[in-house]
C-alpha cells in the first residue's frame, strides 16, 4: 500500500528534524515563517508547544534522538524527542 501521508506533512516533519538535530531552535520557534506547510501542519499550536518547552530545557550542544517517528493519520506527525 502507498504511503498516504501529506507532502506538507512530511515536509515539515523533515523540517522540525533537521532543525532539532542542528540546534535551530529559531525556526522552530518562529514556526509561521516556515511558510505553508508549517501552517497546515499546526492548524492551532496546542499540540506543538510542548515542543519549545523541551527546547527551553536544552542544554547548548546536548544531542536529540528521535525514539519514535512517522506519519498517522496522513497529516500526524507521531515523532518523539529525546535529549541527552
Amino acid at each position: 500500500m502507498a504511503d498516504p501521508s501529506r507532502r506538507w506533512a512530511v515536509r515539515f516533519d523533515q523540517h522540525v528534524r533537521e532543525a532539532l538535530g542542528k540546534g535551530d531552535d529559531r525556526s522552530l520557534i518562529d514556526y509561521p515563517k516556515c511558510g505553508r506547510d508549517a501552517l497546515l501542519s499546526i492548524p492551532t499550536p496546542d499540540h506543538y508547544l510542548p515542543l519549545l518547552y523541551v527546547l527551553g530545557l536544552r542544554r547548548q550542544g546536548e544531542p536529540v534522538s528521535f525514539p519514535v517517528e512517522g506519519i498517522e493519520g496522513g497529516t500526524m506527525s507521531m515523532r518523539a524527542m529525546r535529549v541527552g
